[in-house]
């Protein structure tokens, strides 16, 4: 798989959004953003990707894709995603590999995003960090001394630890997983709960509605933030971290949601809070996927 090419091409999948880029002498450059809509199944985002980037880059040196579930990095297998429903044990690094002909690599989202994070400093590379993207689902990264902790493989799992066993059915299969209570679906969910009629499902807009004073859209966010710091507060039981950071599309809106949050963590929690926000953007997944991608060539 030889190749010319000096650029080294990000994929973020996921469940809502695909972002591509491609990093070339350090800078990472975004491309395009497109609606991942999983129900169309993984070959038809592949063709979609496969259009952008060969109309700008025919021989890439790299792509490295981070994608929302459950992955194999080993064999480069998607073994399931519960917010990319039907897409499973989907050998995404082949397929890549077949129709780009260069060198591939694949990770959680979340991770990729870690990875752009720990690669700016904005992550300490001294002591145990958490990761926490908050959007469409909940992902989540360990990062020991500059380093991903993987644990078996699919460490950070943050999402689908159960916060109430009696709760929410999780398209994961589980039940009262932390995602159905503390990501964008539950926001929506929240706020229609008051505002029956509504037909807004898109967590920016209420946070725009609640940025304005609407009291709903606030108190959708205040039940958010309180999810939010059980969640935290377990993870900070569990593992005892020198740092939380959060990122993702929900993070956006801190602001709304954060009192809430440390309010609830610190009524379960002993340890100081020390929770803040990446000032990473949203094509950071994809930069990371880039970098990772491009540590195949060195």
């Amino acid at each position: 798989m030889s190749n010319t090419s000096g650029k080294h091409w990000g994929v973020d999948i996921g469940g809502t959004t695909t972002i591509l880029g491609y990093l070339t002498n350090d800078v990472f450059k975004t491309v395009s953003t497109l609606q991942t809509i999983p129900s169309e199944g993984p070959e038809k985002l592949l063709t979609r990707i496969w259009r952008i980037i060969s109309n700008i880059d025919d021989s890439p040196g790299s792509i490295g894709a981070g994608i929302a579930g459950l992955v194999d990095r080993k064999n480069g297998i998607l073994i399931r995603s519960p917010n990319l429903s039907g897409w499973v044990q989907f050998p995404l690094q082949k397929r890549l590999i077949k129709i780009f002909r260069c060198p591939v690599t694949i990770d959680n989202d979340s991770n990729t995003f870690a990875i752009r994070a720990i690669d700016s400093g904005e992550i300490s590379s001294d002591g145990l960090s958490l990761l926490i993207t908050l959007g469409t689902g909940i992902g989540g990264t360990i990062i020991h001394n500059g380093t991903i902790l993987y644990g078996t493989g699919h460490a950070g799992e943050f999402g689908h630890m159960t916060v109430d066993v009696s709760g929410e059915t999780c398209p994961c299969g589980s039940r009262g997983c932390w995602e159905r209570y503390a990501a964008g679906e539950a926001l929506v969910r929240y706020f229609k709960r008051t505002e029956n009629d509504s037909k807004i499902a898109d967590p920016g807009e209420i946070a725009k509605l609640a940025e304005a004073g609407n009291e709903n859209a606030l108190k959708a966010f205040d039940e958010l933030g309180e999810w939010v710091g059980v969640g935290l507060a377990n993870l900070s039981h569990c593992l005892s971290p020198s740092e939380i950071f959060l990122a993702g599309g929900l993070v956006k809106s801190f602001s709304l949601f954060i009192e809430h949050a440390r309010h609830e963590f610190n009524r379960r929690c002993p340890y100081e809070w020390n929770v803040s926000a990446l000032s990473s953007c949203s094509d950071a997944g994809a930069e990371g996927a880039a970098i990772m991608g491009r540590a195949l060539s060195l």
